[in-house]
């Protein structure tokens, strides 16, 4: 310093204790883009993997111990829950789109939806957990490979050697085949 620090005023030397820090001081590290995550819920069909949003699943429970049968309904509706006091359908899945019921087991899960004011427990083999997948990995052309699940089928993600599905719960509630429930 050219002035003696001992006869500088307080407020000087802070002046020109700022002066050096900003003159050595690096810059801060340029912002990167952010990359917005898609968040879902992956599940699994049988041998398809898929994943919906998080936003469409209002809870995941373990499959029921005991349902009220539902008379006149088709073999796919399992039963009526008791869910907190909300009486829901139970649906298996697998045996609405693609025929075959799914095997109940410990891992078996219940997705509780409640789409275009449909509400249901959808019976699935098992949920696989939260991904959190980049948004721009979502491939929105490629046509999903199976039949039964084109028609809810919203894009796919490719993560960790799998081919993950979107599946549109909300598309599902509005499906005619879904809806038709009676025999």
């Amino acid at each position: 310093m050219a002035n003696n620090i001992s006869t500088q005023s307080p407020f000087s030397w802070l002046q020109e204790l700022e002066r050096r820090t900003k003159q050595r001081a690096k810059g801060l590290p340029r912002q990167q883009k952010v990359e917005s995550l898609w968040r879902g819920i992956a599940f699994r069909l049988g041998n398809a993997y898929l994943i919906t949003s998080i936003n469409q699943i209002r809870e995941i429970l373990p499959y029921p111990n005991q349902l009220a049968k539902v008379p006149g309904a088709k073999t796919w509706i399992k039963g009526l829950a008791n869910i907190r006091g909300l009486l829901l359908p139970v649906i298996d899945l697998n045996a609405c789109l693609e025929g075959s019921a799914i095997s109940i087991n410990n891992r078996s899960r219940m997705l509780l939806i409640n789409q275009a004011n449909i509400s249901a427990g959808l019976l699935v083999d098992e949920v696989l957990g939260i991904k959190h997948l980049p948004e721009h990995q979502r491939d929105l052309d490629t046509p999903c490979k199976q039949t039964w699940i084109a028609p809810f089928a919203k894009g796919i993600f490719s993560y960790q050697e799998i081919t993950w599905t979107v599946f549109d719960m909300q598309a599902l509630a509005g499906n005619h085949q879904f809806l038709n429930a009676a025999l």
